[in-house]
């Protein structure tokens, strides 16, 4: 499709000053620990939203002692990743069986994707940084537009809380001569939050490879600020920055293959927001937001080159607080470009106008949504896109219902006018999903099963002439999401099952690296001073490719125990433990690639 510029949709967003969305502008402050915004860029709870959801807040987080996202992340309902090795290498996340690149990730409301390739570094933001995740499953282009086929992660970074000052100081060490240095203050004066993070990672690793001899180290500097001003009972203003650096080891680079590979990253995160309350039941958001990010690679000491890239997002939009539901109307526009590297491409920036609705209404036992946007890209053209979603109260506690929406992956900068063969002509992915559920939440549990089918179109295929990518492949997934959590007592315990069907229509395969089953169980019991707990990763066996022979192969499945303990000592002394892969289970993500073995680290907190 020819980019056609819409007068009617550039008209709109120049004249609201062309600002966009931002999470944190989002969020109203609520008492509420399950309200959430990413599903339709509105406060819900999450027991109104018409979609499959999952929060992990702040005190989860900390609980599970995760050292990373991938391990916050993996085994979730609907979530599986693959990483060709230890931190800092390739890793892939697969929602709902979808690609890699059919998840929409963002922080803080920007998306953080490199528009080359469409590909994500999650290992730049440090789980330090971290206040909440909030996971939608699903088709939701009619919020946000391109790539959210799988569904939405939106992870909202650290701000300030508690009343008065606080700081605390984290210090872990562990083996593979592993260390982690982090600082976090916080100050709340009147209508005034402010808080600042210092975090520092480095360790020595393990190899990637059984064949090779050297380990492959991680190094990670990030600093992050967060600044909230409340006009009285008139206005917000949201101002936070970020940025990050990586280093990191990795095998297999180059031709003919080495052993001595090293990457480099930086990435920059900075918006501002500015919420009025015009009226009581009228909010008006109005945003910037700017995402840079660099990556360059070593091999033997020879430098290969750098990408980086910068993305802009701008944009406007009204929420309405109604009688029996809410509603949101809004604009955006998103200018990417690549700022170095770009030798070879044939056009190196590109726009996006977007105009988007949503609204959910409440009906005694009846509830409904609707949701619609159109996206007018400078590369590719035009998209619309919609979900509508109908659930009925059963009981007081019992709910089922049935979804419906469509969405687009838009094709990335690599595959249009990449150096190394790409084809102006690609049509966007395009994908329908039917979702039925069923959820009942009690007092202190929960539980909820989801139904979903998803059929993909148009897949871009690196299979044409000379490997230039082309719209051939077709995908349909099939699958079954349960989730259920319990409190009580001092016990916390959440799991989740997943069981799907994800295949290549072209082929009659299922979809490489994807289990037919996976799951996770976290259970953790606190008492008195003490806190302890584990976890359990499970999945079935994959679909992949040989490392050596490049034909097919099967990775096995595996499971995989953490566990921890906790200690508060006094009210301004922690210690902490873990123990991961405490059965030191030999097994693989992908084919010819370690994971860590049995891992050991320690910590303490002090807080001031």
């Amino acid at each position: 499709m020819r980019y056609k510029k819409k007068v009617a949709v550039s008209s709109v967003a120049l004249a609201v000053a062309m600002t966009t969305v931002s999470a944190h502008a989002q969020q109203v402050q609520q008492s509420l620990d399950d309200v959430q915004v990413t599903a339709n860029r509105l406060p819900q709870s999450q027991a109104d939203v018409l979609a499959s959801t999952t929060i992990i807040d702040r005190a989860e987080i900390e609980r599970s002692q995760a050292g990373s996202l991938v391990e916050l992340l993996q085994g979730r309902a609907g979530i599986e990743l693959a990483r060709n090795g230890s931190r800092g290498n390739t890793t892939s996340l697969f929602m709902r069986g979808t690609n890699s690149d059919h998840t929409l990730v963002l922080v803080d409301g920007l998306r953080i994707a490199s528009p080359t390739d469409g590909s994500i570094n999650w290992e730049f933001l440090p789980v330090a940084a971290i206040q909440r995740i909030e996971i939608v499953r699903g088709p939701r282009a009619a919020a946000y537009g391109a790539d959210a086929i799988g569904g939405v992660i939106n992870i909202l970074t650290r701000t300030a809380d508690q009343d008065g000052q606080h700081a605390t100081l984290d210090l872990r060490v562990g083996e593979d001569s592993s260390q982690q240095q982090s600082g976090w203050f916080s100050s709340v004066q009147g209508d005034t939050r402010l808080s600042a993070l210092i975090d520092h990672q480095k360790s020595d690793g393990y190899s990637a490879r059984d064949n090779s001899t050297d380990d492959d180290g991680f190094e990670q500097a990030t600093g992050q600020l967060s600044l909230n001003h409340a006009f009285a009972d008139k206005a917000d203003l949201d101002v936070s920055l970020l940025r990050s650096t990586t280093d990191y080891d990795y095998d297999d680079c180059g031709f003919p293959y080495s052993e001595d590979c090293r990457g480099k990253g930086e990435q920059f995160l900075a918006q501002a927001a500015l919420t009025s309350h015009l009226t009581r039941s009228w909010d008006m958001v109005l945003s910037a937001g700017q995402a840079r990010e660099s990556r360059e690679n070593r091999i033997t000491g020879d430098d290969q080159g750098k990408t980086a890239t910068r993305r802009n997002d701008f944009g406007i939009a009204h929420r309405f607080r109604l009688d029996n539901g809410s509603a949101g109307l809004g604009v955006d526009y998103r200018q990417e470009e690549l700022t170095d590297g770009d030798d070879g491409y044939a056009r190196d920036s590109r726009e996006n106008y977007g105009l988007y609705a949503n609204w959910q209404g409440d009906y005694g036992r009846h509830s409904l949504s609707a949701g619609g946007r159109y996206d007018d890209d400078q590369l590719f053209g035009d998209a619309t896109t919609g979900n509508v979603g109908y659930a009925y109260q059963l009981t007081e506690r019992q709910q089922v219902g049935a979804t419906y929406g469509t969405a687009f992956k838009a094709p990335s900068f690599l595959e249009l006018y990449g150096p190394f063969g790409a084809n102006p002509d690609l049509d966007a992915e395009a994908s329908e999903t039917t979702e039925l559920f069923w959820r009942l939440r009690a007092e202190s549990w929960h539980i909820g099963l989801t139904a979903f089918e998803t059929h993909i179109d148009d897949l871009i295929s690196f299979s044409g002439p000379n490997f230039t990518p082309i719209n051939i492949d077709d995908a349909r997934i099939r699958g079954v999401e349960l989730s259920t959590g319990w409190e009580h007592g001092g016990f916390d315990i959440s799991a989740s099952l997943t069981h799907q069907d994800p295949e290549d229509r072209s082929t009659g395969e299922r979809l490489q690296r994807r289990a037919r089953t996976f799951g996770r169980i976290d259970a953790d019991y606190a008492f008195s001073e003490w806190g302890v707990g584990a976890t359990l990763r499970s999945a079935a066996d994959r679909r992949d490719v040989d490392v050596v022979s490049f034909g097919d192969t099967t990775t096995a499945g595996y499971g995989v125990v953490d566990l921890r303990s906790a200690w508060q000592v006094t009210p301004e002394i922690q210690l902490s433990a873990k123990l991961e892969n405490a059965f030191d289970r030999d097994y693989q993500l992908v084919d010819g690639y370690n994971t860590q073995d049995r891992y050991l680290e320690g910590g303490v907190k002090l807080s001031f």
